[in-house]
C-alpha cells in the first residue's frame, strides 16, 4: 500500500496528465523558491528605492496570521520566510522527483528537453509547429518577459496588477500549446 505523499512512477494512463502537473509544480516551487531567496536577502515589495520585505504568513492568510503583509525591517522571520521556503523547496522537490521518474533520462534530460524544443523553434515560424503554437509561444513568452521586466524595473515581485496580466499571457499561452498539441495527435 502507498501513501498519497509518496511520488510514484507515472503509468501510461497518467503519463501526459501527471507531468502537467509535475511540470506545473516544479515551475511554482522554483519561482517560489527564487522570490524567497530574494525577499530574505533584499526585500520584494515596494519599491527600488524603498523596498520591503513580504510576510509570507501574512500574505498567504490574507492577513489572518499577521496583521501587515509588509514590512519595512528585513528581519528573518523563522515561521514565516522558513515554512515559505520548504513549501517552495518541498514543491520542486516533488514535481522534480515526478519528472525525473517519468522522463527517459531523467530530470536533466527533461531540462534539456525544455529548452531544445521544437516548439521554441515556432516562435519564428508557423511551419514547425503551426499557428496555434506559434501563438502560443509568444504568449508564454510575453508574459515571463513581462513579470521579469516589471518585477525588476519596479522592483515589487508580488503585485497583484503585473500578476494579473502575467496570468493572463501564461494562461493563454498554455491553452493554445495543449489545443495545438491535440491537433497534432489526431
Amino acid at each position: 500500500m502507498t501513501s498519497a505523499w509518496v511520488a510514484e512512477p507515472m503509468t501510461a494512463e497518467d503519463g501526459r496528465e501527471g507531468r502537467t502537473l509535475a511540470t506545473l509544480a516544479f515551475a511554482l516551487g522554483v519561482w517560489a523558491t527564487i522570490l524567497g531567496v530574494l525577499n530574505i536577502l533584499y526585500g520584494i515589495g515596494g519599491s527600488g528605492e524603498h523596498k520591503l520585505k513580504v510576510v509570507w504568513a501574512a500574505y498567504l492568510s490574507v492577513g489572518q496570521l499577521y496583521p501587515d503583509l509588509y514590512v519595512a525591517d528585513m528581519v528573518y522571520r523563522p515561521m514565516s520566510d522558513t515554512v515559505f521556503m520548504i513549501l517552495a523547496l518541498g514543491l520542486t522537490g516533488w514535481g522534480g522527483s515526478c519528472l525525473h521518474k517519468s522522463t527517459e533520462g531523467g530530470i536533466v534530460a527533461w531540462i534539456r528537453g525544455v529548452f531544445t524544443s521544437e516548439c521554441w523553434l515556432s516562435l519564428m515560424s508557423t511551419k514547425e509547429a503551426g499557428e496555434k503554437m506559434t501563438m502560443a509561444m509568444w504568449c508564454i513568452l510575453l508574459g515571463i518577459v513581462f513579470y521579469v521586466y516589471q518585477s525588476v524595473i519596479h522592483w515589487n515581485w508580488v503585485d497583484v496588477g503585473v500578476y494579473s496580466v502575467t496570468a493572463a499571457l501564461l494562461g493563454f499561452g498554455c491553452a493554445l500549446m495543449f489545443a495545438a498539441q491535440a491537433e497534432s495527435h489526431e
